[in-house]
């Protein structure tokens, strides 16, 4: 190819594809993660419900995504290839519709799983070694062919305001945990522990008892003895 030709491809694959990683912000790539919701929702809408319900969000991609899968098969460097092949001559979303069709793929573990979000995520983000990757791939395409991005944006962008109205949910829900803690800590500290003073008053207690019952027998005893 040489140098010069080389650089052009690698420009060209730096804009189209690389570009929206490097932006200031990931809000535009945590937006597009969407889109493997808005695809179950299509084609395994019982899937997406269960990982609804788990409160998981499509971030468990996000290497996929923005590696192309090299983060997880670094050392298959046979498949590494087919896949660079294949996601530099499909659509810059492509990676998308593979997550999606891989995650289908696992729809019995990813049922089998603890139902909740720490373990579903571990799932989700720890590849298999034997995926089918010549099935998938076909597979990907085909729900391309079936559900282009332009079809499906809306959904994207409702399921991302979701996204953000959950986080707020979560953030407020965090702060007044933290107001409360912090109230009860100066509770805590403001009102006297009446421990200490309670024991205390029992031992001063039983010390009188106590030599008021020695007093009382040694004097009987004395009594007895004058007798």
């Amino acid at each position: 190819m040489g140098l010069e030709k080389g650089l052009l491809v690698l420009e060209k694959i730096t804009v189209e594809y690389l570009e929206r990683f490097m932006e200031q912000t990931m809000e535009k790539v945590n937006q597009e993660l969407f889109y493997i919701f808005a695809l179950l929702e299509r084609i395994h809408p019982a899937l997406l419900q269960h990982l609804e319900n788990v409160e998981l969000f499509p971030h468990f991609a996000l290497a996929e995504y923005t590696t192309w899968y090299a983060h997880k098969y670094a050392e298959n460097r046979k498949l590494l290839h087919r896949l660079f092949d294949f996601f530099l001559g499909t659509p810059t979303l492509m990676p998308l519709y593979l997550s999606t069709v891989i995650v289908a793929h696992r729809d019995i573990e990813i049922f089998n799983t603890t139902p909740d979000m720490g373990h579903t995520h571990k799932i989700l983000c720890t590849l298999p070694d034997d995926l089918p990757f010549e099935e998938l791939l076909i597979k990907a395409k085909n729900l391309y062919r079936d559900y282009p991005p332009e079809s499906i944006n809306a959904d994207v962008k409702d399921f991302d305001q979701k996204r953000r109205c959950k986080e707020r949910e979560w953030k407020q829900k965090a702060e007044a945990n933290r107001i409360e803690r912090e109230r009860l800590r100066r509770l805590k500290v403001a009102v006297p522990q009446p421990r200490i003073p309670y024991r205390l008053r029992s031992y001063r207690t039983i010390t009188v008892v106590t030599i008021i019952a020695i007093g009382l027998y040694a004097f009987l005893k004395t009594g007895s003895g004058l007798n």
